[in-house]
């Protein structure tokens, strides 16, 4: 059987036809031709079936997954670590609770620092106060010491001359 290639379309004279470059070459049911000195090579042996001695292999146990050596090494280090975040937590929980303590006993003791630095400034105060209330007290008993021994002497004594300066001097503020 022939290949025909399909008709080339030419406006030229039908003379020039060539076939197009892209067409295979026609096919021929003969073996091509092989050079001089061309030495075929040998073909794989077609397939028979199983050699009469074959024996199945061993059926083996499926095993799992091999493991590295490292795998217990690593299962050793992350049960320390999580033991030692665990103890680390509990240290931190306990500090903390600690801390807390702590800072609320600081600041109990800071509340009661500053009510008896209120307490010792108004005892400050009232001390002032208390001292000018003394020193008002003690002026005023020389005066009513003064005038009781103004009532106490004769009339138009020297003893009355002198108790009537020192009234005059002591009572100054009390009475004038």
């Amino acid at each position: 059987m022939a290949y025909n290639p399909p008709p080339h379309y030419s406006f030229g004279d039908p003379s020039d036809h060539q076939p197009p470059q892209s067409v295979p070459p026609a096919y021929s049911p003969q073996p091509p031709q092989q050079p001089a000195g061309y030495v075929p090579q040998q073909t794989s042996p077609m397939y028979q079936g199983p050699p009469t001695n074959f024996a199945p292999p061993p059926v083996l146990r499926p095993t799992g997954p091999r493991r590295s050596p490292l795998v217990p090494l690593l299962s050793a280090g992350m049960v320390i670590g999580l033991a030692a975040a665990a103890v680390s937590l509990a240290l931190w929980v306990s500090v903390r609770g600690e801390l807390d303590d702590a800072t609320k006993l600081a600041d109990d003791r800071d509340a009661e620092l500053q009510q008896v630095r209120d307490d010792l400034e108004a005892a400050e105060a009232q001390v002032e106060e208390l001292e000018v209330a003394a020193t008002d007290a003690d002026s005023m008993r020389e005066c009513l010491d003064d005038l009781n021994w103004f009532y106490s002497t004769e009339e138009d004594s020297d003893e009355e001359a002198e108790a009537n300066e020192a009234l005059l001097e002591t009572c100054a503020n009390w009475l004038w």
